[in-house]
Formats: structure tokens, C-alpha cells, sequence
């Protein structure tokens, strides 16, 4: 499968879903968007799961937090076979607190989507990770 609008637009549908899941703090909707075996690594040393277990720990405690997340693709790299897609790019992550206030960063997101035999895509690999500014020597 040649990268382009098609393959893009699966990446931009099951970010989208799982940004839907994260803000309405929908723990069984995220896990849904997940293979049984994926990994996921937040930006965040303790943030990490594997399997459908340790995800729905991770989203039980990510949802106690006074605020929910979302991204916007600032560019978007893919690239695909017929039944597996991965892409990287930087993004901005939108924070937004409960009590109203939003405000965004940079961030960077990566992963590898599968097909599933049902024809769903589902993240096999998730990562979203803050950039560190790097010091001139």
C-alpha cells in the first residue's frame, strides 16, 4: 500500500477516536481502539502498559487527573504495507483542566497500526512523548 491521503486519513480516524475516548475519560472506548498485545509509552517514565490489562490501569489513572489531553498533527509522516501502517510526527498537545482553562506544547507521536481480520485498525504501538530543548555546546 502506497503512503498517501487513504493511508493518512486511517492514522488521522483512530487518533481522532482515541482523542474522543480521552476527553469523555472513557476507559473501555480507549481500550477498544487497542490490539489485545499493544504497547503504549507516554511521555512520562511511569507511563507505560502492554496488553489490555496494564491499558486499562494506565487510563484509570490518567483519567483521575484534573484534565484531559488531545493532539493536533502539526505534519504527519506514513507509510504502509497492506495490513500494517506507521507513522510519526510532531504534534501540539491540547491540556485541557476541568475547571476550563486549555493550553498546549509540543509533543511528538509515533505508532504502528494493524489491521484487524474484522477489517479495524488498531494501535499495536502507541507513543507520545514530550521533545527536550536541546543545549548548544
Amino acid at each position: 500500500m502506497e503512503p498517501g491521503a487513504g493511508v493518512s486519513a486511517i492514522v488521522d480516524d483512530l487518533v481522532g477516536a482515541l482523542i474522543v475516548r480521552l476527553r469523555e475519560r472513557d476507559v473501555r472506548g480507549a481500550i477498544s481502539l487497542f490490539d489485545h498485545d499493544a504497547v503504549l509509552f507516554g511521555s512520562e517514565a511511569e507511563e507505560s502498559a502492554k496488553g489490555h490489562a496494564e491499558l486499562e490501569l494506565f487510563f484509570r489513572r490518567i483519567f483521575e487527573r484534573p484534565q484531559t489531553y488531545g493532539w493536533q498533527w502539526d505534519s504527519l509522516r506514513v507509510s504502509a504495507t497492506k495490513d500494517v501502517v506507521w507513522f510519526v510526527g510532531p504534534a501540539t498537545v491540547v491540556v485541557r483542566g476541568d475547571e476550563g482553562t486549555e493550553h498546549s506544547a509540543p509533543y511528538r507521536l509515533s505508532g504502528v497500526l494493524k489491521r484487524q481480520l474484522d477489517g479495524r485498525w488498531l494501535f499495536v504501538l502507541f507513543n507520545g512523548a514530550e521533545p527536550v530543548e536541546g543545549s548548544s555546546s
